[in-house]
């Protein structure tokens, strides 16, 4: 049975959240018809909405409706493959972002002219390597930061973007989790202090590097590797004695504190340094039984709270 909806007695607003919200394909293919332009392209960006649907919804007059189309992640690779041939950068740019985009289409996609479409394509999860590399050499300094980002970034391309003249594009391979150590620790030697920053915090940053980066003059730096669970006891010892407090809250939350450690920080004149003592599962029933006193209620709290507490 064909279902029809009669849209004048539902206002635009009401039609739009229907058709943005509804599961039911025959009452989007109903509303894909609508006269309203919102209403439109909440059901092009709808999940549910059938293929047929969209495949329909794709080529509409409107950009704004294909890009809907183009977004949704339920829209399959041949329909995107089409939209990526768009004359709408923004469409095009959609496509690029979209997890279903084919590979061969980000390859297409790789050499537009716009950088925004090029960016998208970089920071698509589904960009093979070998583009990835090409991205990696772009004139534009985003796109390189955006490749430097992806996972998916050879080992030897990041090498290459650890000594790229932006800065920004050096600080995305010192966050990468693909980068290696040897290259990482280069980055800890940047003077700018958020690149080493982001060396700091990286899963591969050597214990050697970060023992070092422990003596940064930078107190965001050192907070970083405070927090880093790789970080050594010995350095995490010496970070306990910090002069900032945000440091030394860092290594009260981390869960490779030694008791020692967190027995002292739980004496310190910071209350969020003392509160990160409480909430710390390692943290003896001793030192939680004090924090159960301690004159911020907040400490007190999260100490009673802490499964290590005793009565």
């Amino acid at each position: 049975m064909k279902i029809t909806i009669d849209t004048t007695k539902i206002s635009p607003e009401i039609r739009k959240q229907i058709a943005a919200t509804v599961d039911d394909v025959e009452i989007l293919c109903v509303l894909a018809e609508d006269e309203e332009e919102d209403v439109q392209i909440a059901v092009a960006a709808n999940p549910n909405t059938s293929v047929k649907t969209l495949s329909k919804l794709s080529k509409d007059s409107n950009w704004r409706v294909r890009k809907a189309v183009a977004g949704n992640t339920s829209t399959p690779a041949k329909i995107l493959s089409k939209l990526g041939k768009d004359t709408d950068n923004d469409v095009r740019e959609t496509v690029a972002s979209n997890p279903n985009t084919s590979v061969d289409t980000l390859s297409k996609l790789s050499k537009a002219v716009k950088g925004d479409v090029r960016e998208a394509v970089a920071k698509n999860p589904n960009t093979p390597a070998e583009v990835l590399s090409e991205l990696a050499k772009d004139t534009c300094w985003y796109v390189r930061a955006t490749a430097a980002a992806n996972p998916n970034t050879l080992t030897e391309d990041l090498s290459n973007l650890a000594e790229d003249v932006d800065d920004d594009v050096r600080e995305e391979v010192a966050a990468n989790p693909s980068t290696l150590s040897e290259t990482l620790a280069k980055l800890a030697k940047s003077k700018e202090c958020h690149v080493r920053c982001k060396v700091a915090a990286n899963p591969n940053t050597s214990v050697e590097v970060l023992s070092e980066l422990a003596k940064d003059e930078d107190e965001d730096v050192r907070c970083e590797v405070a927090a880093n669970p790789n970080t050594p006891v010995e350095t995490l010892s010496e970070l306990a004695k910090d002069t900032d407090a945000g440091v030394k809250e860092a290594v009260a939350d981390n869960l490779n504190t030694p008791e020692a450690s967190l027995k002292k920080l739980a004496k310190d004149k910071d209350w969020s340094v003392r509160e990160a003592v409480a909430k710390n599962p390692n943290t003896s029933s001793d030192t939680l039984a004090k924090l159960s006193k301690d004159n911020d209620c907040d400490v007190r709290t999260a100490a009673i709270q802490n499964p290590n507490f005793k009565e």
